[in-house]
Formats: structure tokens, C-alpha cells, sequence
């Protein structure tokens, strides 16, 4: 099979309404409102429909989100347990109805899933963004993650896939004993030297919280997209959207350049302490962790290697550790 393919919607609307009648045995399904494709989205393609003569939850606008073919298969699972058990503790997230890993019937894994109203809150008054942002991430980080954790374990998921990011340190680890990054076994010594113990109270960690993934409506946040999760410290969350808020910052979104990012910021972590304490004692060592994952993404995907982005992260792990990361390329 291939990866979905952007231009196919006519042909994915086909197999999706011919899949949906019989699992649901209802053969008078129909579209209402046709299969369109909605933008955004790197790694995953998203449609918007709505069927007529439905019953349920499928009565209402839908969202499918589809996979390509290189996932694996159980992503659709996981990303479905974590937005459900979300959506059951009142966090705006979009629940899911119906997943399915049977790649052959679309191309790849996919889900369908309620359709949340409103327009990425970097679209809102410039005044309200960091606010709305601060205090959206202090609501998530406020949800006990037992219940998550728990729902995780029952679906099969080892607990190394939500921990701090140890894919990473395992990468890092690798790339320490070959020659192609010199400079990754002294970054390795210094994180494991410099790692802070575990805080009392873990977090669920968005992974990609930004102005670009949360939906407004009225005022309100309405959902929250595009979920990277982890458990783990709070303060890594918000080190990521630190570095994210600083892409925004460069990569020529619309009205990034009107912004003071200095008050901008400020705002938002004052936003985020009106709802809970934070201490930012260690968030030197997780503003080196998040750079260093958006280098060692970057060297992986041509569209994070933009020079400004890549010039800052190498200086300010310089500035922190004292080493010097050289990029080639």
C-alpha cells in the first residue's frame, strides 16, 4: 500500500462510505455534507464529512484523521485512548468513535472523531493569545494522569512510550558511539550528570502546545489538537512551547512580526502561575533537552532547518552546557 495520497479525496470518500456501511450494516449511509480535506497536518492527512441517515454519535459533523502507511498501526489507539480519557475529564479534545488499523482499507490506520468548532487562537485579538495559552496548558496539567496512565496500560501500551522522551535518550545514546555527531557523547554525559529527579506530581505533557493547535470559539478554547503526549515534569511542557512560540517567531506566520515576544512570553507564564505554582528551577535543563530534540529532529526533516531557528538552539545549549554542537549540511 502507499501513503495517503491528498489528491485521492473522491476515492477515499468512496472506500470510507463503503467501510462504514457494513461495519455499522446500514447500506442506506450516505454523505450529507462531502469528504473534504482540511489543512494542516504533517504526518497525518484530516477530513471533514457528514453522513446522512446516521445514527449516534455518528449524527453530527465528523473529522477523519488518517495515517500513512509508515505508522504503525496501533498510533490510531493510542491517539484515540489519550483524546477519550481527555474528553471524559472535561478537557477540550475531540473524542473519538471508531478506530481501525486495517491499513488496506484506506491506505492506512485511521479514526473518526467529533469535529471541534473554531479558529486556531493565534487567529484571535493579538491581546488575549498568551493568556488563553497560559492558562489552557495550566488546565491540562491540573488532570490527574492516573486515569490516562491506567487506560494506557490496559490497551498494551509499555510505559516507556510515555515517558520522558526516551526514545530520545536512546537515539542520543546511539549517536554517542559513532563518529557522524562528536559532540553527542559529551551532551549525553551532561544531561545524565544534570538531569533534576522526578518531581513530586507528574504531568500529562501536551508535547506540542502552541497558539497553531488550540481552537477558539466566543472567547473560549473549544479544542486542542495534535497531541505529542508524555507524562513527566510540567516544566519540560512548557520548555517546548518556549522553543515553539520561538519557530513562530521565524517562520513567517502571519502577525509574528508585530509581536513582542519578551511580553508575549511573560504573559503567559504569568497566566500559567495564576492557576498553578511553578517553579522554574530547572527550566535551563529542559529548554537544552527541547533543543536538542528539535536538532535532532531537524537534521531528519528539511522543513525544521531553517538557519535563524537552528543558530539559536545550537547557542543557547552553548550558553547552558557550555558545548558547541556543529551541524552539517
Amino acid at each position: 500500500m502507499t501513503q495517503p495520497d491528498e489528491n485521492n479525496t473522491d476515492q477515499i470518500a468512496g472506500k470510507l462510505i463503503t467501510y462504514l456501511r457494513a461495519i455499522y450494516n446500514d447500506f442506506t449511509l450516505a454523505y450529507d455534507l462531502p469528504l473534504t480535506q482540511l489543512k494542516g497536518g504533517i504526518e497525518t492527512v484530516t477530513y471533514q464529512f457528514q453522513l446522512k441517515g446516521a445514527q449516534k454519535e455518528l449524527n453530527q459533523l465528523l473529522v477523519l484523521r488518517l495515517y500513512p502507511e509508515y505508522r504503525v498501526s496501533d498510533d490510531a489507539f493510542w491517539d484515540s485512548c489519550v483524546q477519550n480519557t481527555l474528553a471524559k475529564k472535561g478537557y477540550p479534545v475531540a473524542r473519538t468513535y471508531k478506530v481501525c488499523t486495517d491499513k488496506t482499507i484506506l491506505g492506512g490506520a485511521f479514526y473518526i472523531m467529533e469535529f471541534l468548532p473554531g479558529q486556531p487562537l493565534w487567529m484571535g485579538p493579538l491581546e488575549t493569545i498568551p493568556e488563553m495559552l497560559g492558562k489552557a496548558h495550566a488546565d491540562l496539567h491540573k488532570i490527574d494522569p492516573e486515569p490516562l496512565i491506567k487506560s494506557l496500560n490496559e490497551q498494551g501500551f509499555d510505559e516507556n512510550r510515555y515517558k520522558f522522551r526516551k526514545d530520545f535518550f536512546d537515539a542520543l545514546a546511539i549517536a554517542a558511539k559513532g563518529t557522524e555527531f562528536p559532540w553527542a557523547r559529551a551532551i549525553l554525559d551532561w544531561l545524565i550528570k544534570n538531569r533534576p529527579p522526578e518531581p513530586e506530581r507528574l504531568a500529562i505533557c501536551h508535547g506540542d502546545f502552541h497558539p497553531l493547535n488550540i481552537l477558539i470559539k466566543d472567547g473560549k478554547v473549544t479544542g486542542v489538537l495534535d497531541w505529542h503526549l508524555y507524562i513527566a515534569d510540567p516544566v519540560l511542557d512548557i520548555a517546548n512551547t518556549l522553543r515553539l512560540i520561538t519557530m513562530i517567531k521565524h517562520l513567517s506566520v502571519p502577525g509574528a512580526e508585530s509581536v513582542d515576544w519578551e511580553t508575549f512570553l511573560r504573559k503567559y507564564l504569568d497566566a500559567y502561575r495564576a492557576q498553578l505554582p511553578l517553579d522554574l528551577t530547572n527550566m535551563d535543563y529542559y529548554r537544552v533537552v527541547q533543543n536538542l530534540v528539535f536538532l535532532y529532529d531537524g537534521i531528519n526533516m528539511q522543513a525544521l532547518r531553517h538557519p535563524l531557528l537552528l543558530k539559536e538552539s545550537i547557542e543557547f545549549i552553548h550558553k547552558v552546557t557550555g558545548i558547541r554542537i556543529t551541524i552539517s549540511g
